[in-house]
């Protein structure tokens, strides 16, 4: 009977240690197969890409951190391979995870996924905050300092400063880039940097250091080899040569970046967002040479990519103009319709404030945190010498056995805990009423804001404005009457702007009607149509007027300094 009993136990210990085994096996197994597919996705995410949709089915059975592990390389690979990611819903699961168990550079990538999501989301400030969080948490003095993945935010957070036109933050961004280059010792990188800079120098209107940095960086890839590189950076010198027709090297520029650059395929059909834009400027060089078919084919081809408002903006104005060229009146009446519905949408979406006040923001928080840390610090201290004074108070008393002192301690210990407790009660009061304060505050701030549109929207519907709107568009000129009406109603609507203006004794009419133009949101383009003249008169007059009235050479500042004029 013994004998049995031993048997039976032995059994149930081999297979106990049987399950263990593969427990761990398969543990082992899936921690490998994780490995295995990090090794792989830097250079080939297709290959990544394919052994995580083959693991797909099985993540239910994985812990919790191999889990989070899938998950992160998924939303990686997905990312290196330009899959759209704004219908991730886990990344908040994986955000979380990796903030208490992962290591610095899990949290870095776990922020910096974040991030993208929030980019492909279309939310620029919350991909500015995970894109800042991410770059918070990397020490660039240690030795392992991931330099690699420090670029790729600085690359992101540039990419949102240019998509919202704001070349100042952009500029700020791309030289820390180009830092981090020179730090890892990565020529490469640092000239893709200042390549980047092209960008910055171009909304700033500074083509001389655009010509200039692309053709040194054109140089530089050329003699490194690095032909496709070379290629791509030829569009902003395409432009250059196209303004001033040099269409020679215009036509090089174009058929060496269709060849060599990579970015479109031999048919022509572009490889990468953003690249079907190519087709803008192809268009703009046949239509300069007189080859309307051409042109008319190349902006068709990118209206067929209607997700980036620029390329309607430019496809729109390319056949406005081959339909003048070809005096197809119908034909430029619609587009000039379409470029304008296009342009203005351009302009209603820039957020660049927005961003600007979301940097403040983190930078405010980064404050925030160093002074938390600073008074943690010396809390510390305060506990350290409160525990020090306590051992000698009692090792006094023990000497002495001084009972009246010790209860005398303890008196003053109860009253000074009481006094806390009230004083924290206090604090917690004051504080719940700053932040009703705050509300109602926020509340009439929203309200009054709100007021002001709809009055402002009320204003700029009026009838006048309108019909000034229509001719301003189709290139007819208001009659005497028509301005005469217009004034009557900006200073019925607008009295403090119209008896500021008018104080202006030295103003001649023409220079009158700029000002009231600008107030009400025209354009210097739509400006000349009204008055009927150029556009380089209406620039000029502008000139003149900001110097005249407002005693300064910023001719940017024109159209903000006008309605401040109230």
């Amino acid at each position: 009977m013994k004998r049995i009993l031993l048997s039976n136990k032995n059994c149930i210990n081999l297979l106990l240690g049987l399950i263990v085994l593969l427990f761990v096996a398969c543990t082992s197994n899936e921690k490998q197969r994780l490995q295995q597919i990090e090794n792989v996705l830097e250079e080939s995410p297709d290959t990544a890409w394919a052994m995580l949709s083959q693991d797909g089915n099985r993540l239910s059975k994985y812990s919790k951190s191999d889990r989070m592990k899938y998950l992160l390389l998924r939303t990686k690979a997905m990312n290196k391979l330009f899959y759209a990611m704004d219908t991730i819903n886990y990344m908040n699961d994986v955000l979380e995870y990796y903030a208490f168990y992962g290591n610095t550079g899990e949290k870095t990538w776990a922020n910096y996924l974040m991030g993208c999501v929030y980019r492909d989301k279309g939310n620029s400030p919350k991909a500015l905050l995970y894109y800042n969080e991410a770059v918070a948490k990397i020490d660039t003095t240690k030795s392992d300092c991931n330099f690699s993945l420090l670029s790729k935010v600085y690359g992101q957070m540039a990419d949102i400063y240019r998509l919202q036109r704001y070349p100042q933050l952009e500029s700020k961004i791309l030289d820390k880039k180009a830092l981090v280059a020179l730090m890892a010792n990565d020529t490469l990188g640092y000239v893709r940097a200042q390549e980047r800079k092209i960008s910055v120098f171009y909304q700033l209107g500074k083509m001389d250091s655009v010509y200039q940095i692309a053709t040194l960086a054109y140089r530089y890839y050329k003699k490194i080899g690095k032909d496709d590189y070379a290629a791509a950076t030829l569009i902003p010198l395409t432009e250059i040569y196209l303004k001033r027709k040099d269409y020679v090297k215009a036509k090089r520029t174009l058929d060496e970046y269709l060849a060599k650059s990579k970015l479109l395929d031999k048919k022509g059909e572009p490889l990468y967002p953003g690249t079907e834009y190519f087709y803008n400027y192809l268009g703009w060089y046949y239509i300069d040479v007189g080859q309307l078919d051409s042109a008319l084919y190349c902006y068709r081809k990118l209206l067929n990519y209607p997700s980036d408002i620029e390329n309607l903006e430019a496809g729109y104005k390319g056949l406005m103009s081959i339909y003048s060229h070809k005096g197809m009146v119908d034909s430029v009446v619609k587009y000039v319709r379409l470029y304008a519905d296009a342009n203005d949408t351009v302009n209603f979406r820039l957020s660049a404030k927005e961003v600007g006040k979301v940097q403040a923001l983190f930078d405010y928080s980064e404050s925030q945190k160093e002074a938390a840390r600073k008074a943690e610090e010396a809390k510390n201290v305060w506990k350290a010498l409160f525990i020090s004074l306590l051992m000698i108070v009692i090792l006094l008393l023990v000497i002495r056995k001084m009972k009246a002192r010790n209860q005398k301690i303890q008196t003053q210990y109860d009253h000074t805990k009481k006094e806390l407790v009230s004083t924290k009660k206090e604090s917690k009061l004051k504080d719940s009423k700053i932040v009703n304060l705050n509300g109602i505050l926020s509340i009439y701030k929203t309200n009054a804001n709100e007021e002001k549109w709809k009055k402002e929207n009320i204003f700029m519907e009026s009838k006048i404005i309108l019909a000034f709107q229509a001719y301003a568009n189709t290139g007819k000129q208001p009659t005497v009457s028509e301005w005469k009406d217009l004034q009557k109603l900006v200073e019925a609507s607008l009295p403090a702007f119209w008896q500021k203006l008018s104080s202006f004794e030295d103003i001649l009419d023409d220079e009158f009607r700029i000002c009231l133009l600008t107030r009400l949101s025209f354009m210097p383009s739509q400006i000349a149509n009204l008055l009927g003249t150029s556009k380089q008169s209406i620039t000029n007059k502008r000139k003149k007027l900001v110097q005249m009235l407002f005693k300064s050479d910023n001719i940017k500042k024109f159209d903000a300094l006008i309605k401040e004029m109230e």
